[in-house]
């Protein structure tokens, strides 16, 4: 029996390079933590077109989450496009800032960005374990009644909503 022991696989789709050829303008990336079978980080790379719509451009296993796999993987992406003046404007990312450093390294003039959905919810985290909200005894027409604590959450959300 032969078993195949891969360290880092880099993989895409053969339309995809047609597709980051044609729209390399915008590009987000974003990696899951060992959620997979194979226990390794999935880093995946998607493309913007020009009407707002996404493809997968690449994906990566990596071995681990450290700069060098990232430059990698950038390095590959790059040799990908057949035109060196289509580098990527704006690169989506969460918080990583191994990929924010790897980021700075290559393309030279690419702007990193953080994802609207990571900032607010890491807004949202701070604020849940800001707010403590405790019960209180509160007079109304002459009784004493208890609040009910109302839960950070809940509060959290009344001030995202509004």
């Amino acid at each position: 029996m032969r078993v195949l022991l891969f360290r880092t696989y880099f993989g895409l789709i053969p339309k995809s390079i047609k597709l980051f050829n044609d729209f390399s303008t915008v590009l987000i990336m974003d990696s899951t933590y060992k959620t997979n079978t194979y226990k390794m980080p999935f880093f995946e790379i998607v493309g913007v077109t020009s009407t707002d719509m996404t493809y997968s451009v690449a994906f990566a296993f990596l071995i681990a989450e450290k700069e060098d796999n990232f430059v990698w993987v950038l390095h590959l992406l790059l040799q990908l496009l057949s035109s060196k003046k289509d580098m990527p404007n704006v690169v989506v990312t969460d918080r990583d800032t191994v990929l924010m450093n790897a980021l700075a390294t290559i393309p030279p003039k690419t702007t990193a960005l953080l994802c609207y959905f990571h900032v607010c919810r890491d807004d949202k985290v701070k604020c849940i374990t800001g707010c403590r909200v405790k019960p209180k005894d509160v007079k109304l027409d002459e009784k004493e009644k208890v609040v009910k604590e109302e839960k950070p959450s809940d509060i959290v959300n009344n001030i995202m909503k509004s």
